[in-house]
């Protein structure tokens, strides 16, 4: 009795449908929301770069305001370009700037590695390229936002939240996005009328 009933369930095809959409849905579903999360990781990356870009641009061109004008106005455009993407419950936007006088002081003068520490010994040869004689680290200048003609190297983490939480153990609980630039103040100040 017990091997015609096992025997006649094996031939029944009723439900099988049902069972394979069991075991494929939550591949499938996996599968997609991931692609979706990892979309709007990329976007919020796109628009960080935009936004940055864009406070930057619009920073370089306001010489006429103290430093620290151009600093939260900075700040604000970069956030308010930002609104429309909630930032990470318990975390804030990160917003740092380094000022240097040229795009060449902006890093350490190179050097040969003698004894391959990765570090710079005293002894060891430098391009120096101010011809100062002393090998010189980046020299960043005073103030947030530089001076006329200076550098500015500005770097944004925005912490984004994840739209599936299920998968915090693929992307993690936040992302943290990074996006950094660099841009020249203008060389004049604006609005400081012609030149005598």
């Amino acid at each position: 009795m017990r091997i015609a009933m096992l025997s006649a369930l094996r031939r029944d095809r009723r439900g099988v449908a049902a069972t394979e959409f069991a075991v494929l849905a939550p591949v499938m579903i996996l599968l997609i929301t991931a692609t979706v999360e990892a979309a709007h990781i990329q976007m919020v990356q796109t628009s960080l770069e935009g936004a940055v870009a864009t406070a930057a641009r619009e920073s370089v061109a306001r010489m006429s305001l103290s430093d620290d004008e151009r600093d939260t106005l900075m700040r604000e455009r970069i956030s308010t370009l930002m609104s429309s993407i909630p930032v990470a419950s318990g975390r804030s936007l990160e917003i740092s700037t380094q000022a240097y006088r040229t795009m060449g002081s902006a890093y350490p003068e190179a050097f040969e590695d003698a004894n391959g520490n990765g570090v710079y010994d005293e002894g060891e040869l430098f391009t120096d390229r101010n011809h100062n004689g002393v090998r010189d680290v980046a020299t960043p200048v005073a103030g947030k936002m530089g001076d006329v003609g200076d550098v500015v190297a500005y770097q944004v983490t925005y912490p984004v939240a994840l739209y599936f939480p299920f998968l915090s153990p693929i992307f993690g609980e936040t992302r943290d996005i990074t996006t950094a630039t660099v841009a020249r103040n203008e060389p004049e100040r604006s609005g400081s009328g012609p030149p005598p």
